[in-house]
């Protein structure tokens, strides 16, 4: 319950509504009992003595306290549907800040899937309880406790049918909870499940359609959509079972009311002392008492298994709160400060997990600012990982990293990477129009920036073809755009920023010869202002570079020369050259 405790600060905001809400909750149960009670006037006293009198005022009063019931109902529902709504409003905006600050790591632990789940369907079940909380679970324990205290007052002798109902039904309820939570606990999980499967796919349909292989994701969903029903079903029978045997119970206490009845009416101790006749009222009356306990313990169930829905839930999501996010700025990290672009490492070394292999091994070499930078290797060389470490996407496993001599964990966070454009292989671009896309990159940026950096990137050449220009809009993921449009575009949002180190991670690898000459062009041009570190695959990309990093397939610095040296010293760069003799790499110098 500390978890679903946790969750309970999201509505202490919305505490006028909450009080109003209850309020009128305890309005409406109070009206539920009130109404028999003026029954028992109505069929015991006003129908036997022909009082209409009696008869007619006792309606009123009737009609006015059922309107009055309806008015607090109607207030409960508004009440209780506006704190639920913004308070899971709050909570999934705190969830969603919290995913944005997750590492890497913090996100390879939890699964994208998981993270989806937990900000979808774990929120809508905390939704639900708080709706519960405010209609339910205080409206059934008052149910309960008055219609006991007014079967009492009402007749000694039928309140001994609570001797057996309610024990059924409390032990009923026990069994059902016990054997319900671990259930919806599972099948929280197989929703992971099912997200995880339709991420994947939806994040690959080319690949999928380009290799035939939509049947094979098809019974792999299939298999995930079996799972969850499977153990959705195993959850759901438990309120399959849970329904027929509380209405047995309702109709066995109803039928023993009834029996009770007539036992003690045969004995004459429900009979009107005035009259004499019997006290059909008190009968009717107590029966409603009765159904009403009854039916606050039914909704009691029912809420138990709400709640214990949105405990799992609960712990769900408090297990994402709690996570302890491994890339922090420090207390007194150095946050006035300009980038020069000066780079050293100090005998990095780099692995993925405590007990993953290291990716890089004792790399040491320094970068002025200013310089251009290229990085080659093989593939799984270790190339991304290297970059990643310089904004700090990543922490090193051992060595140090340092920006303007200073070590990056030494600076914050926001200062060091405000500084710093990274443009990944695969272009991320999102749905919104192309100048939206663009400008993400800086904050306040003038039309004009806009257009420097599309030109800078090559990317004007294909925006200007549309008629909106950069209001073209942009559909998810730039399924409207080709990959080497993205990639430019991609390039565009680095350039607007002007950064003081940009880092190009093989992302010209979609643009063609003629558009990657001019952005290299214009890295060159404004190579004056910022450092850049560009990775490729291709030698012709960066031979002309100050510079270039090889690495070798196992994470070690093979060499860190210019073109002409390491055709001289590096074995790993004269085999990549060789192997690209006509195809743009070339050994001259």
């Amino acid at each position: 319950m500390g978890n679903l405790n946790r969750m309970l600060k999201y509505t202490t905001k919305y505490y006028g509504y909450i009080i109003v809400s209850l309020l009128s909750m305890l309005i409406q149960v109070a009206v539920g009992f009130v109404v028999p009670y003026l029954m028992i006037r109505i069929i015991d006293d006003a129908i036997p003595n022909n009082d209409t009198t009696l008869l007619i005022t006792t309606s009123l009063v009737m009609l006015g306290v059922a309107l009055l019931g309806l008015l607090t109902g109607l207030i409960n529902n508004y009440t209780s549907q506006y704190v639920s709504q913004y308070a899971s409003a709050d909570l999934r905006l705190d969830l969603f800040k919290k995913i944005q600050s997750l590492s890497f790591i913090n996100i390879d632990h939890f699964k994208t899937s998981r993270l989806i789940t937990s900000a979808t369907n774990d929120i809508v079940r905390i939704q639900q309880f708080y709706q519960m909380l405010l209609r339910i679970i205080v409206r059934a324990p008052l149910m309960i406790g008055m219609g006991l205290f007014l079967s009492l007052g009402t007749s000694v002798e039928l309140s001994n049918i609570f001797f057996f109902s309610m024990p059924v039904l409390i032990i009923s309820i026990v069994v059902i909870m016990i054997v319900a939570f671990p259930r919806y606990a599972k099948v929280q999980k197989t929703v992971d499940g099912i997200n995880k499967v339709v991420l994947e796919t939806a994040n690959a349909p080319r690949v999928i359609k380009s290799f035939v292989s939509i049947d094979h994701e098809n019974k792999k969903f299939e298999k995930a959509n079996e799972t969850f029903r499977v153990t959705n079903t195993s959850a759901n029978k438990i309120m399959a079972f849970a329904d027929p045997i509380i209405m047995f119970i309702f109709n066995a206490s109803i039928a023993g009311i009834i029996f009770l009845g007539a036992y003690f009416l045969d004995k004459g101790s429900l009979m009107n002392t005035t009259t004499n006749l019997p006290q059909v009222g008190v009968l009717i009356a107590f029966n409603n008492y009765s159904m009403q306990i009854l039916f606050g313990l039914m909704m009691f169930a029912m809420m138990m298994i709400f709640i214990s829905r949105a405990a799992v839930s609960a712990k769900r999501i408090s297990e994402i709160f709690d996570e302890k996010v491994d890339l922090t700025s420090k207390i007194d990290a150095v946050k006035d400060i300009e980038l020069t672009g000066t780079i050293e490492f100090k005998n990095v070394s780099f692995g993925y997990g405590n007990d993953g292999a290291r990716v890089l091994n004792n790399i040491s070499f320094k970068v002025n600012s200013g310089e251009t930078i290229g990085i080659i290797g093989s593939t799984g060389s270790g190339k991304s990982s290297l970059i990643h470490l310089i904004p700090r996407l990543y922490d090193v496993s051992e060595g140090e990293v340092y920006v303007n001599n200073i070590d990056v964990k030494d600076i914050e966070l926001e200062t060091l990477r405000s500084q710093i454009s990274v443009v990944t292989q695969t272009a991320t671009i999102f749905s919104g129009s192309i100048g939206t896309n663009i400008v993400q990159g800086k904050k306040g940026a003038t039309y004009s920036d806009i257009v420097n950096a599309g030109e800078n990137a090559a990317a004007n050449e294909f925006i200007e073809e549309y008629d909106d220009i950069y209001n073209h809009e942009i559909q998810q993921k730039g399924s409207n755009l080709s990959g080497g449009q993205k990639q430019r575009l991609s390039l565009a949002r680095a350039f607007i920023r002007k950064p003081k180190i940009l880092i190009l991670d093989d992302s010209t690898s979609a643009v063609d010869a003629k558009s990657e000459e001019k952005i290299i062009e214009s890295i060159n041009k404004l190579s004056k202002e910022m450092t850049t570190l560009v990775i490729s695959q291709k030698i012709s990309t960066i031979k002309s570079m100050d510079k270039i990093i090889v690495l070798d397939n196992k994470g070690n610095l093979d060499g860190f020369a210019n073109h002409t040296d390491l055709l001289k010293s590096s074995k790993v760069y004269q085999e990549i050259a060789l192997s690209q003799i006509g195809n743009g790499g070339g050994l001259d110098a």
